[in-house]
């Protein structure tokens, strides 16, 4: 039989969007040239089949999939848990198998563990493995490829499907890509670099040729110098904040003419990195940083030799503690808040007054090192790790000889006291943990199962249980009082490197090498949430306060903030430049504290990122929301039957216009914020006082369902639209019928208002957007081009360009004088259900089929941020009359506000902070080595300690910046 498909991609409905992504990696891969595989011109690798949303409509599904699966050379599995338990996915890997290809499956791993045997991790489903036949010797179970795309980036997963797909070697193949997209980079610059130098020598020959040549030298550079902006994008898509930065801020600098495209670039980045205080500076690794209890201090310990005190919210430096002969390895605060004791390389433990930094107590073990510290709640005893197998517990007011803890037989590795103060709980290299009597050092019960080194030991919040975790891939949960054994938490792939409880003690926390962190239900053992997306090891996790969040740290640099229960990402905290040791939330859970390995910490001051809050108070699905003028409010429309107004701080409702008899699907509020006005399915539009609810009016008129509703800017008018093919024009302050728009020849779903008031544009279902003149009602202009119902229409604000949104997949700027398209907009597969320009016309929003609203650049429709965070379509997306906030409304029954404000920020304030907060003194220059990798900065930007920030007003220096954080001043070497 004729394949036409190269595979049949199979994945479980609930990883769609796994399938759509792949199949469009795969569908847009060019094989590169010299690989022998009897490739088209055009590399392509071929189709590949996935039951998409358009499989909806068939007939009978089930044959199309059969037929499909037949006419396929291979299958690809998208591996999950989900996917090991879709009946779907099974019986599809069951016909393919019937067709004797076994060796032609490939398993392309998403999430879960392979081969786990528990149902709650297992991500290959069983049809994988099992024989189609056992009385069939050919019929053996198949060991499909399992690539890992958790570990594995967009370019090189594409290439080792490629290689297996063709049957080549990988590593032919990928060398071969590799050298490709090199060369693709050198040509892209030897050309810019080529023009440049040409126009130069025409600038020498000028003044034979009588040309413009230094003028055009300078255009010539000016697009040299544009790809530093290329750069800034390429970076933040590889999740390096701190580099695209960078290369912002130095093409800035080299190219004021291109100062939007930077502009863009910066606020892209300083939007996906979270908001932080500038950084808490060492000159060495900070290997902890903590906050006190009362929440006003942080200690932070670093390789330099000294502890820093620092005040909370602003990051002033108030203490250098100094002391220690060498690596200061841990610090913590007292429960009064009033002292910090740390523990050094130097084998001391030191107690120190925080009101002035001196030192109080040294306190002295056996000479080893001391690794970690920690002081009893109730203020009286200092317990601490030595590097070998012994403890410490002294007296915290009279110091003296320790008690020593005696009975591991390797390295002590954590050590913390119980919630009462009378017991000390230790984690060794030795396999186990222990539980010591604070008073006399004697041990109370041994942890013993683990069959490997462990990690970490931590009390439950109320002293009755330990969790811990260790090398053996392992977590464990134990009774606090005998020892034994109550859960193993199995689910992690490679060495468990962290384990905590939630402040409420229901749930644990599991971080590991394996690049994940778990959350678990801790009387159970049940996993109830996993976080994957870290790309490197993850090494802590903690839990907000209310036990709500996680937030975990990772050797990749970030950490991510996360909804416990659920596994949903809130946000990305990208702004170190090394690997992120801890991260904890503040004890009021407003902020984030981060320690890191490129000498500093942070503190974040959104712990749930850029989404500022969220509503979910209707019953159905929410079609739209748009803020009141004054951003204090906004309004929902719902399936419903209702819509409500909320207040923007606090998602709290305040009120709900009920009285229509059938879905609300549209909302507006007047420009004076007094009055509301809602469009029904019920065919009424109706104006609510937005101050009590009450039903002020009534406007009958649409044969049908009313679908939108929307104010003039002077509220004079109001225009609605129907599936009667119409749009009409009304008296705001009486409700009478002005005027008829007829001409479209299907519903006609959204209008809106020029800022003048002059015209009304319409989207059409039949295809179309359409311009009217208000006062007259004549048609003035039919804008054609889109391939399916066009959903939204709005005009920029200075009334020259029209905006649509289309159920084609596009978003499109369309010039109105030649009614010609200048910009398209294209978020991905789906359609796009809404549209809108940010006041001052810089920005576009866009609603989007795949559950994210999207951010963009109209002059040239570039993607700036997508706001992922529904679990539904969303239908509506609308900014605040100062665009620094955008509001969504989605299928989840939820709206959400978004903070934006990054990106609407001119460039003065945004360069300031990213020098300041985002880079300081460690981030503000590129290094030898990536000058010398980067044909663009061995052009351009060949000194290695030139500062991206030293043409940026209100940036501190880089020596400003060291001296404000107790640093040296600094030498000829590069930090």
């Amino acid at each position: 039989m004729q394949k036409t498909y190269r595979a049949f991609i199979s994945y479980s409905q609930q990883d769609e969007a796994w399938g759509r992504r792949l199949h469009n990696w795969l569908e847009s891969y060019r094989v590169p040239e010299g690989v022998v595989a009897g490739l088209p011109p055009s590399r392509r690798l071929g189709r590949f089949f996935r039951d998409d949303e358009e499989m909806a409509a068939a007939a009978n599904i089930a044959t199309i999939v059969e037929r499909s699966i037949e006419s396929s050379e291979t299958l690809i599995v998208i591996c999950s848990p989900r996917s090991a338990r879709s009946k779907w996915v099974a019986a599809e890997i069951r016909h393919f198998r019937k067709t004797g290809r076994e060796g032609k499956i490939f398993a392309v791993i998403i999430d879960g563990v392979p081969n786990s045997g528990d149902p709650e991790t297992e991500c290959f489903p069983q049809q994988l493995r099992a024989c189609v036949d056992p009385e069939d010797p050919h019929a053996l179970p198949i060991e499909p490829l399992g690539l890992d795309l958790r570990k594995e980036g967009r370019s090189r997963a594409c290439a080792r499907l490629a290689a297996g797909l063709l049957g080549v070697e990988f590593d032919d193949l990928w060398q071969r890509d590799r050298r490709r997209a090199d060369a693709r980079q050198k040509l892209i610059l030897t050309a810019s670099t080529a023009a440049s130098v040409v126009f130069a020598a025409l600038a020498g020959a000028s003044v034979f040729f009588g040309i413009r040549a230094n003028e055009n030298a300078k255009i010539a550079q000016i697009t040299l110098n544009r790809f530093f902006a290329e750069r800034s994008w390429q970076r933040l898509a590889e999740g390096d904040s701190l580099a695209a930065a960078r290369y912002a801020l130095a093409g800035r600098q080299l190219s004021p003419e291109n100062a939007r495209s930077y502009q863009a670039a910066l606020g892209a980045v300083m939007h996906g990195a979270g908001e932080s205080l500038p950084s808490l500076l060492h000159d060495g690794r900070v290997g902890s940083a903590s906050f006190s209890p009362d929440n006003k201090l942080i200690v932070t310990a670093s390789d330099d030799g000294t502890a820093k005190i620092w005040d909370a919210s602003d990051g002033r430096l108030l203490h250098i503690l100094k002391g220690h002969s060498g690596r200061v390895n841990s610090a913590v605060f007292a429960s009064d808040s009033q002292r910090v004791v740390t523990g050094g390389a130097d084998g001391q433990a030191i107690v120190w007054n925080v009101s002035d930094g001196a030192r109080a107590l040294a306190l002295k073990g056996d000479g080893t090192q001391i690794g970690m510290v920690a002081i009893s709640v109730d203020g009286k005893r200092i317990a601490a790790a030595g590097n070998d197998a012994v403890g410490f517990i002294w007296d915290a007011e009279r110091g003296g000889d320790p008690i020593k803890l005696l009975g591991h037989t390797e390295r002590m590795r954590r050590i913390s006291f119980s919630p009462d103060s009378k017991r000390v709980l230790s984690a060794s290299s030795d396999g186990t943990a222990a539980v010591w009597n604070a008073e006399d050092g004697q041990r109370l019960c041994l942890m013993k199962g683990h069959d490997d080194l462990v990690f970490a030991a931590v009390f439950s919040p109320d002293g009755k249980r330990v969790v811990t975790a260790s090398a053996d891939r392992t977590a464990r949960v134990w009774n606090a009082e005998t020892g034994q054994a109550l859960s193993i938490l199995r689910g992690h792939n490679l060495e468990v490197w962290s384990a905590t409880f939630s402040p409420d003690g229901r749930l644990v926390v599991t971080t590991s090498v394996d690049t994940t962190a778990i959350v678990w239900d801790a009387a159970s053992g049940k996993r109830l949430a996993t976080y994957p997306r870290h790309s490197l090891a993850v090494r802590t996790a903690s839990f907000s306060p209310d036990s709500q969040r996680v937030v975990t740290a990772s050797v990749d640099g970030t950490a991510h903030v996360w909804i416990a229960r659920t596994g949903e990402q809130l946000t990305t905290l990208s702004g170190h430049g090394g690997p992120v040791v801890g991260a904890v939330h503040s004890p009021d859970g407003h902020h984030i504290l981060t320690a890191s390995e490129d000498n500093s910490a942070k503190v974040w001051n959104s712990g749930n990122g850029r989404l500022l809050m969220s509503a979910g108070g209707h019953a159905k699905e929410v079609w739209y929301a748009e803020f009141s003028p004054d951003g204090q409010r906004f309004v929902t429309a719902s399936a419903d039957h209702t819509a409500r107004v909320w207040d923007t701080q606090s998602g709290r409702e305040l009120l709900t216009l009920a009285g229509h008899t059938d879905e609300v699907s549209g909302a507006a509020f007047a420009p004076d914020g007094q009055e509301i006005a809602t469009a029904s399915m019920d065919g009424a539009v109706r104006i609510w006082s937005a101050i009590d609810g009450r039903l002020l009016r009534t406007l009958a008129g649409h044969e049908g369902w009313a679908i939108s509703v929307a104010y003039a800017r002077d509220g004079r008018r109001l225009v609605t639209t129907g599936n009667d093919k119409t749009a009409r024009i009304w008296n705001a302050a009486g409700g009478k019928l002005l005027r008829t728009l007829v001409g479209h020849e299907g519903w006609v779903r959204g209008a809106a208002f020029s800022r003048d008031g002059t015209r009304i544009v319409s989207a059409g279902e039949d295809k179309t957007a359409r311009v009217w003149d208000v006062e007259t009602g004549e048609l003035i202009k039919i804008l054609e081009g889109h391939t399916a119902s066009i959903g939204t229409a709005m005009f920029s604000p200075d009334g020259d360009q029209v905006l649509t949104a289309s159920d084609d997949g596009t978003a499109r700027i369309w010039r109105l004088d030649d009614a010609k398209v200048i910009t398209t907009m294209n978020p991905g597969r789906g359609w796009i259900s809404s549209a809108v320009y940010s006041e001052t016309g810089d920005r576009v929003i866009t609603a989007n089929q795949n559950g994210t609203a999207s951010i963009w650049d109209p002059t040239d429709g570039r993607l700036l941020v997508s706001l992922a965070g529904h679990t539904g379509v969303v239908y509506a997306a609308t900014f605040s009359s100062d665009s620094n906030r955008a509001v969504t409304a989605s299928g989840d029954r939820t709206a959400k506000v978004w903070d934006v404000s990054r990106l609407m920020q001119d460039w003065a304030s945004l360069s300031a902070d990213a020098c300041n907060a985002l880079l300081g003194p460690y981030g503000r220059r590129f290094s030898s080595l990536t000058i010398d990798s980067d044909p663009l900065l061995a052009s351009e930007w060949r000194d290695a300690y030139r500062d991206v920030c030293g043409a940026v007003e209100g940036a501190a220096t880089i020596s400003v910046l060291r001296e404000k954080a107790g640093l040296k001043p600094e030498g000829q070497t590069l930090p």
